[in-house]
């Protein structure tokens, strides 16, 4: 591959890891990576998040599930927001990806059933807010 091919590679890597979709805003603040998909309306956690992704906010949606595989390629994330957002089930295995997570708020939804097993593999938790459940 000549220099020009290797320079088009380059820029390719880079859009990917950069890529936000949409609706999502996704910045770098302070060397972490925010993506900020609250207020959308969505149905789904969002695909082609940045796998650099620390920060994701995904608060006041219409997240009924959160599906074991949601956040396999964002397994950065110390911080998980998701009040707000109809959350009803939390499939098993779903959270436990998320070993570096450090604050998870999955307040005002209307989970009746939760994973609690996931817990084991989130060692850097510090933050869980859960009430209004």
């Amino acid at each position: 591959m000549g220099p020009f091919g290797a320079l088009c590679l380059a820029w390719a890597l880079l859009g990917v890891v950069r890529a936000c979709p949409e609706p999502c805003a996704c910045v770098d603040k302070y060397a972490h990576q925010f993506a900020d998909c609250a207020y959308k309306e969505l149905r789904e956690v969002p695909e082609g998040l940045p796998a650099n992704v620390t920060t994701l906010s995904l608060s006041a949606n219409k997240i009924t599930v959160l599906r074991r595989g949601a956040f396999v390629n964002v397994t950065q994330v110390t911080s998980l927001w998701l009040a707000h957002s109809e959350v009803r089930t939390v499939e098993s295995g779903a959270l436990a990806v998320l070993s570096q997570l450090k604050n998870l708020d999955l307040s005002h939804n209307l989970i009746s059933n939760f994973p609690w097993s996931d817990l084991r593999n989130l060692s850097a938790l510090q933050l869980l807010k859960m009430n209004h459940n």
